[in-house]
């Protein structure tokens, strides 16, 4: 934030379901000089057993809970990240707004497994010869996430709730596709990592000259 002031730098956050791990965190997150805070209940491997990620966005409940506590303890703007490893995924966007949520970003990976080693008889990726599910994202989740994202949008309960798209946006047009749904702006990961962070540029001109 030193380096880049001008920049808004939105802290992503994957805390326990615990009242008090919330209210110690927030302070220090707008210490450091964050605009923005969004919740990480996406996230389909990795922290599911502490009661984190796509464990909390799988439970109505636990979201609008959490949400409250962050608009209570911090004067920040919180996003929800949703996970589409939901059956109806209007529920948790619901329980967002319930909450008091400024807006919701979706969508997260969609749990997956990549393959069997048929020889060794192990789940891919493995390491020391432990597989592991993951999270599968990229352009391949693109018609999923634009399918979720216009069910919040034309949802009567979550009517006017802004929305982050994310979700296999690798060109301008992918961005566009999003914000014709219903979002009004949009994330990128997987293919600032294929392709590198002048891809960014390269979305920025493109919706420019087409807006």
């Amino acid at each position: 934030k030193r380096n880049w002031p001008d920049r808004a730098m939105v802290v992503s956050l994957m805390v326990p379901v615990v009242e008090e791990s919330w209210k110690r965190i927030l302070p220090m997150v707008e210490d450091v000089g964050a605009d923005g805070i969004e919740l990480y209940f996406g996230c389909p491997h990795g922290m599911s057993e502490r009661g984190m990620g796509a464990a909390v966005g799988q439970v109505p409940e636990y979201i609008q809970r959490v949400t409250e506590w962050c608009k209570h303890y911090s004067k920040l703007p919180t996003i929800v990240k949703l996970t589409p490893n939901i059956t109806d995924v209007r529920y948790p966007a619901r329980a967002a707004k319930a909450g008091g949520a400024d807006a919701v970003s979706l969508i997260n990976t969609i749990n997956s497994v990549m393959g069997v080693d048929l020889e060794r008889m192990v789940m891919s990726p493995s390491t020391d010869g432990w597989g592991s599910h993951g999270g599968y994202c990229g352009q391949a989740v693109k018609p999923i996430a634009l399918n979720m994202v216009a069910e919040i949008a034309r949802d009567a309960q979550t009517q006017g709730l802004p929305i982050s798209g994310i979700g296999g946006v690798t060109t301008w047009r992918d961005a566009a596709e999003f914000i014709a749904l219903g979002c009004g702006s949009v994330q990128v990961c997987t293919a600032a990592m294929v392709y590198g962070f002048k891809i960014v540029q390269d979305l920025c001109s493109g919706l420019s000259n087409f807006m």
